[in-house]
Formats: structure tokens, sequence, C-alpha cells
């Protein structure tokens, strides 16, 4: 599955240099290239790369589904932190 490249040299970069130990799993999708210090994040990455979502947001009528659980609940909080607009 080919996908488009949603990083940037610059965000290679930081990620890099945030690091505290050598990166040992390597992404193993021909062009990817992204490696990382935890396997738990290199699954997850094969599973962006596979368009898997298998965790869904709990929002009733939103269905909404992220190949990371952090991400869906990130995503989940945008429904919960209702901001009022004074008109």
């Amino acid at each position: 599955v080919s996908k488009q490249n949603v990083t940037t040299i610059r965000t290679q970069k930081a990620s890099h240099n945030r690091r505290k130990q050598e990166a040992t799993f390597v992404c193993p999708v021909p062009g990817c290239g992204s490696t990382f210090t935890r396997s738990f994040n290199l699954k997850g990455h094969i599973r962006s790369h596979n368009e898997e979502r298998p965790f869904l947001c709990k929002w009733p009528g939103c269905g909404k589904g992220f190949a990371r659980q952090h991400d869906c609940k990130r995503h989940e909080q945008l429904h919960t932190n209702y901001r009022a607009v004074c008109v």
C-alpha cells in the first residue's frame, strides 16, 4: 500500500535528536526508512501503513478509527472538551 509521506526531514531530525537510545526497530516497508526505539511503536506504525484502525472512538455516532490507542484517546477528548463560544 502506497501512503503519502507525512513527515518532513525537519520532523525526522527532531525525532532523532530526542532519542536517548539507539533505534533498533526498522520499518520493513520498502522506501519508508522509519526507525523506532521500541517494538511497540513499530507495530503502531505498521498498522498505519496497512491502514488498520483497531481503536475506535467510543463517542456515540463518531466511530472514527485509529492505528494507535493514544491517538484515539486524544481524539475522544475533542468530543468532551467542549468550549462555549460567546455571541
